[in-house]
């Protein structure tokens, strides 16, 4: 990922705000995953404890089986987009567990990302 850090990389002195962007700054805030996996951060997990994790954090609003509640369901939807009535759920959007990993970190949950 490339910052152009041109408009941000001083302070302005005339309104007494800003501070110079440091890559130690930056790199705080560049936590994007790609599909392929690029930048994902060191650790492991596995379908037993990502259902644990789901079981604490998720169902309250996606529902025991993901069919969804407070929140949207998250099963299904594979191909439905172009459709008149799309499901818009993880088959739908986040075909790649990597970008799901991605989209959940930034996001989940609602009221605190």
């Amino acid at each position: 990922m490339s910052l152009c850090l041109c408009a941000y990389a001083a302070p302005d002195p005339k309104l007494g705000v800003g501070r110079p962007v440091t890559e130690h700054y930056i790199a705080g805030w560049n936590i994007d995953v790609a599909p392929d996996g690029n930048n994902l951060p060191p650790g492991q997990g596995t379908v037993k404890g990502g259902e644990k994790v789901y079981q604490a954090a998720c169902l309250g609003c996606h529902g025991a089986h993901l069919e969804g509640g407070m929140g949207p369901a998250l099963a299904g939807g594979a191909g439905s987009l172009p459709t008149p009535k799309p499901l818009k759920a993880v088959g739908s959007y986040w075909p790649y567990a990597t970008t799901l990993f991605d989209y959940v970190r930034r996001t989940m949950p609602f009221q605190q990302p």
